[in-house]
């Protein structure tokens, strides 16, 4: 776990990703209106992991990057925002993907990880609270075990099951 320090957003994000990924980064965040509308727009500048960036070329990138007005960054098709800004830089741009939200959570995978708690650990909570409520905090779906599916888990679980994580 990393904890987030910094005044802003960008700079909570810029320190999490140093500290767990060692991946120099800046975010550059911009917020104003256009036609009398509340907008914002960002722009991620980040070393591509396992590649020989130099320091000295990702300062230049992000020198260059602080130059983005506000108003170009919020109002620009993003191919005129990189042409501004990196022109006499090489740069590449790959075709645009759709954003997806997909979960893998599963009732068999929440089945997988109770297999990994100890024996009593489980019981003690089944005596607890009658039921074991495993809630996804990605997708917000909540998985219910009673003592009956807790005891189908445990029959079907073999000694060779390897662990799951």
């Amino acid at each position: 776990m990393v904890g987030l320090e910094g005044d802003t957003l960008a700079a909570c994000l810029e320190d999490y990703f140093m500290r767990s990924e060692q991946l120099p980064t800046r975010l550059f965040i911009r917020t104003g209106d256009v036609d009398g509308k509340p907008a914002a727009g960002g722009m991620l500048l980040q070393v591509m992991p396992a590649q020989n960036a130099q320091q000295d070329d990702f300062d230049h990138l992000a020198t260059l990057t602080e130059t983005i007005k506000t108003e170009e960054l919020l109002t620009l098709p993003a191919n005129e925002v990189l042409w501004r800004l990196y022109h006499e830089e090489e740069v590449t741009v790959y075709d645009p993907q759709d954003v997806e939200f997909k979960c893998t959570c599963s009732r068999e995978r929440c089945a997988d990880a109770l297999k990994t708690l100890p024996d009593e650990e489980v019981d003690s909570i089944l005596a607890e609270d009658g039921e074991i409520d495993m809630h996804c905090d990605y997708c917000g779906n909540h998985y219910l075990f009673n003592a009956m599916d807790i005891a189908e888990i445990r029959n079907n679980a073999s000694p060779a099951d390897p662990q799951v994580h």
